[in-house]
């Protein structure tokens, strides 16, 4: 009861759960039902196709029957040992026992013959074989001749016709196959031979071959033009003739429809629900029909449909524990904001709840909270306002206007005892500004400020307030009988607040302390020292928390640059290719630099950055070759770092690549002497006095030098390399010219032919002429 009195309070999870629950219910349902519709259509439809493959079996039976009856009929018809039997006038005894003989041995060898009919037009007689034609005292004699001679009935000849010679229940015991010597229907002045076939032959074969293909047997009939129905058993239900005309009727009335000539149609058959497949003319003007048992072919789909619903039954009481289950998870988070809401009411306060459900209760929750809300922001934003006026223009008031709005507004700030003014600044603030999207910086300066200033209250009164978006300022208050001790107490809980936000919000921060301040009107210039000291994160790096005491050195040096002699050293290390010494030199600039006040340090490393690239310009003057970096990015590295650790760092590396960048000068002058000496060869190759005197002479080298230079660098002399040039031009000009061989030596630098045949022979294994006489050839 407890539970139900739980659920009938609760107007939105009764929604929520009658939603959820007839869902379920209406699809469970339809499932089902769509189910079971599909399977009994899918049923239908096999069966369909399973009847017209059954009848269209018996047609093809009939047809194949018929094909050896035909050719049976034949050799019958023109057997010389029964023409007598049928066209003689007066037959003597020994051609009737002839006759017989014959008939007796056809009828041993057919199988499926049921009997046979010998008719004489001329003496108007009927002779059989079988024991009831000649022993019944003529009853199936006299059947078979009212039959065959009925004038209202024109029998066709060479067709299968359905008679019943023994049975009086319209059963068919037999299938007539009239011969004569026309293709005229049957008349009474002709003869004719009669074959009559066993109905079991077509009937029980299709019967046995229905009942292993499928469990849902049925009755296979055959149907006359008017509709009566015939079978090779008792027709039990179908033998009134009301119930043959209803089988017609669906039958002409689906012929109508589909205009096809065979099918299915379900319909009533003696009161039950039967499906009705036909298929018409498998012989003239007869119906083979399939008749079954609609109830019977359903058996399994009725079966599955009982089943279908047990099992929905089931997965519906499933469905309602799940729905109970899922309602409530989705309502407890409802439940608790009603928790969370409720206690703001007064406690005389009643709610209306009666006039709606959870969410209307909420909506005038929320508007209640929404009109307390605004009135606690704006008091926020006074506080807010008040405190940074404290800190920026903190000397606009008296010390009894501040103690009067501290009290007025509350402010979480303790007098007459001392107050610290804290700075958090995060580090990286360059990147982060350029980075990072607005909403994400607003809500990551509430974040630091709301969990700085709660953590910090733990321990000391403190308010806090951000400010210009790069960082937050504490406002903590100490005990009267504060120590220094105490005071270093604060360090720890900075350090915790560090780790925090590092943690949560993956930020860094640096923090600058002021010294104790006693009177509130000085918060101003506690602030300016905090900001001051912050700064200084530049030497100690980041994440650093950073007094007074520690930075009192820098704010008393009065250095504001370095010996030049540690710019000249490093100038000339760099000029030199000297690592080792251009390092010693940064260091020392660095060291000094620790000691500098914070506005003189970015100053000075500046000027450093700006010495280096002077240096590297005037390298980069003075060689052949320029160096592989961009020399206008150096004086940007002081303004892209924020500390001076990794200043040093990056003035190092640029360093260490100058130095490695740089060739020693005389392998670099000796690679231009070469390059002069080569240039000049390719271009005075056919002046006759080029020789290595006149091109030391011109390099303004001696001979011995410029050919050991040459040797050395190339691993050939001079005088080799030139007579190269030369006999590569001769080659050319053999080859693509028509000019003669002393045109050639002399165009090519040559004046004694011995000398050119020799040198052109030692090079190419012949001499001009047998070389231009085999280029010719080939």
């Amino acid at each position: 009861m407890k539970g139900f009195g739980f659920y009938k309070s609760k107007k939105y999870l009764q929604r929520v759960l009658s939603s959820i629950l007839l869902s379920m219910v209406i699809v469970l349902l339809a499932s089902s039902f769509a189910n079971t519709y599909l399977l009994e259509k899918s049923v239908k439809r096999i069966q369909e196709d399973s009847n017209l493959k059954i009848l269209t079996q018996m047609q093809y039976n009939f047809s194949y029957m018929n094909e050896i009856i035909t050719h049976l009929s034949y050799f019958v018809f023109k057997d010389n040992l029964l023409i007598p039997l049928m066209f003689d006038e007066t037959l003597p005894k020994m051609d009737l026992i002839r006759s017989y003989q014959r008939m007796s041995s056809i009828m041993d060898s057919s199988s499926f013959l049921h009997s046979m009919v010998v008719y004489n037009h001329t003496q108007n007689e009927i002779y059989g074989t079988t024991s009831p034609f000649l022993l019944d005292g003529g009853v199936t004699k006299k059947k078979i001749f009212d039959w065959l001679l009925d004038p209202s009935h024109m029998h066709e000849t060479s067709r299968l016709i359905p008679v019943s010679l023994e049975h009086e229940d319209g059963q068919i015991d037999a299938f007539a196959f009239v011969v004569t010597d026309s293709l005229k229907p049957f008349s009474r002045g002709e003869s004719a031979i009669v074959l009559y076939i066993k109905s079991d032959w077509v009937f029980d074969s299709l019967k046995k071959m229905n009942d292993t293909g499928s469990r849902s047997q049925g009755d296979i009939l055959m149907g006359d033009q008017e509709g009566r129905l015939y079978s090779s058993h008792a027709l039990g239900d179908f033998a009134q003739s009301s119930t043959q005309d209803d089988i017609h009727n669906y039958i002409m009335n689906h012929k109508l429809a589909t205009n096809e000539p065979s099918g299915f149609v379900i319909g009533d058959v003696d009161g039950k629900k039967s499906m009705i497949t036909y298929m018409a003319d498998p012989i003239p003007n007869w119906t083979i029909l399939y008749v079954q048992s609609y109830d019977q072919l359903m058996a399994e789909v009725t079966e599955t449909r009982v089943k279908s619903l047990l099992v929905s039954g089931v997965l519906l009481l499933i469905a309602i524990g799940i729905s109970v289950w899922l309602s409530y998870k989705l309502y407890h988070p409802i439940e608790d904001m009603l928790h969370r809401i409720r206690f703001q009411h007064p406690r005389d306060e009643h709610t209306r709840r009666n006039e709606g459900d959870e969410l209307h209760v909420m909506s005038e929750n929320y508007l209640a909270l929404s009109h307390t809300l605004q009135e606690i922001s704006s008091e926020h934003i006074v506080n807010k306002y008040y405190i940074r006026k404290f800190l920026t223009d903190g000397q606009m008031f008296s010390h009894h206007d501040m103690i009067h709005l501290i009290e007025k507004h509350r402010l979480n700030i303790v007098y007459p005892s001392d107050t610290i003014v804290c700075v958090l600044r995060l580090d990286h603030f360059q990147a982060y500004a350029s980075t990072t999207d607005l909403a994400l910086k607003k809500m990551h300066s509430f974040a630091i400020t709301n969990i700085a200033q709660e953590m910090m209250s733990k321990t000391y009164p403190c308010e806090a307030v951000e400010v210009w978006g790069d960082h937050v300022i504490l406002i903590v208050s100490r005990n009267d009988t504060a120590t220094t001790s105490e005071m270093d107490q604060m360090i720890p809980i900075l350090e915790e607040i560090q780790q925090t936000i590092a943690t949560y919000y993956d930020l860094s921060l640096s923090c600058g302390l002021s010294d104790p301040i006693a009177q509130l009107t000085q918060l101003s210039s506690g602030y300016t020292q905090a900001l001051q000291n912050s700064l200084y994160t530049v030497i100690f790096g980041y994440k650093s928390i950073i007094t007074s005491e520690m930075v009192k050195e820098n704010n008393a040096n009065k250095r504001v640059s370095i010996p030049e002699v540690i710019e000249r050293k490093l100038s000339e290390s760099l000029k030199k290719g000297l690592m080792t010494e251009a390092g010693i030199e940064l260091e020392k600039a660095f060291s000094l630099f620790a000691t500098f006040h914070y506005h003189d340090i970015h100053r000075a490393v500046t000027n450093l950055a700006w010495v280096i690239k002077y240096t590297v310009v005037e390298i980069m003057e003075n060689r052949v070759t320029k160096m592989s970096f961009n020399v206008d990015y150096i004086h940007h590295i002081p303004q892209e770092k924020e500390t001076l650790e990794e200043i040093y760092v990056a003035l190092l590396a640029l360093c260490s690549q100058i130095c490695e960048g740089q060739k020693p000068s005389n392998v670099e002058r000796n690679d231009m002497i070469l390059e002069t000496v080569k240039e000049l060869i390719h271009q005075k190759y056919a002046d006759i006095n080029l020789s290595q005197q006149t091109i030391a002479s011109t390099v303004k080298l001696s001979s011995a030098y410029l050919g050991k230079l040459f040797k050395d660098s190339c691993q050939l002399t001079l005088t080799e390399y030139i007579n190269d040039i030369r006999l590569k031009h001769a080659q050319q000009l053999l080859e693509n010219g028509d000019h003669s061989v002393l045109d050639i030596m002399e165009k090519c630098g040559y004046a004694n032919p011995s000398y050119f045949f020799r040198l052109f022979k030692a090079k190419f294994g012949s001499t001009p002429k047998e070389y231009r006489m085999k280029k010719s050839i080939s």
